[in-house]
């Protein structure tokens, strides 16, 4: 019975090389139509006028390319409009228009004439200038208040109590009175 057993262990070893075998992967397939990589714009809202800020991406559609060379048709989706939106020219260059503070994604999908499709992502963050005026402001203004009204002063700490001296232990001496009575032998 232990023959068996081991020559089913030593089987099993001699196995496992091959099983544990890598097969050829395939590489993976080129997608059919490459676009740009996803993009992160802030875009910061001014303190006085409040008009709407823009930020162009020249020659952004260059990016967009389909396999074999076929022709790309690009449409726009704007997420929410009321943050920012964006507007793709003809000549390729893309226009980021900031409206309000909030955060939003623009996607270009771009399509071949065989339906095959791809869609880059442009994500936008508005923030507000007033916003961080009004943080600056106060933090100049704590700055200041614990610069005016300073440090408070270190407590200084009480004197130890002094300690007693020590007095020696007292001593008793005992006395004997003297007896009024005489003694009897």
């Amino acid at each position: 019975m232990k023959r068996v057993l081991l020559i089913m262990a030593a089987c099993l070893l001699l196995c496992l090389p091959l099983a544990c075998a890598k097969t050829p992967e395939e590489a993976p397939e080129a997608p059919a139509v490459t676009v740009p990589e996803t993009l992160d714009l802030t875009l910061t809202l001014p303190l006085g006028a409040r008009d709407d800020v823009t930020k162009t991406i020249p020659a952004y559609a260059a990016g967009f390319s389909a396999k074999g060379g076929e022709a790309l048709t690009l449409t726009l989706a704007n997420g929410d409009p009321t943050v920012a939106e964006g507007v793709l020219h003809e000549n390729g260059t893309l226009y980021v228009i900031a409206h309000g503070v909030g955060e939003t994604k623009i996607t270009v999908n771009a399509v071949t004439a065989s339906q095959e499709e791809n869609a880059s992502v442009v994500s936008v963050t508005v923030r507000d200038a007033r916003r961080t005026l009004a943080l600056i402001v106060l933090g100049v203004l704590a700055v200041a208040l614990s610069v005016l009204f300073g440090k408070p002063s270190a407590k200084k700490p009480d004197p130890a109590p002094e300690e007693p001296e020590e007095t020696p232990d007292p001593v008793v001496i005992f006395e004997e009175e003297p007896k009024d009575t005489p003694e009897r032998s």
